[in-house]
């Protein structure tokens, strides 16, 4: 039988996870107030990430290039500095 690898093991007390959540947190507003029409596009494929099991580390990586160009679009400066915080940690 071979050993299961864990590909978060270099992730070790980085707290990924609410890196992560913070980084969602952030976004709900933008997603309340639809400031574009990427974003129930974006929901949508999370549900399916999701239901795949895969976490929302993998959702925003997948989305990393449209969702700096969208926050930078947005001045959201304070979401884009979590979004690249944690692509530099965890990514």
């Amino acid at each position: 039988m071979t050993e299961q690898f864990d590909r978060y093991l270099t992730f070790k007390d980085l707290n990924w996870e609410e890196r992560a959540d913070r980084i969602f947190a952030a976004l709900q507003p933008h997603f309340d107030q639809e400031t574009s029409p990427f974003w129930p596009y974006f929901l949508k494929q999370r549900a399916i990430s999701h239901r795949q099991g895969l976490d929302d580390l993998r959702v925003l990586h997948n989305f990393l290039p449209t969702l700096r160009d969208l926050l930078e679009e947005l001045n959201d400066t304070e979401t884009l500095l979590l979004l690249e915080e944690l692509e530099v940690l965890c990514m």
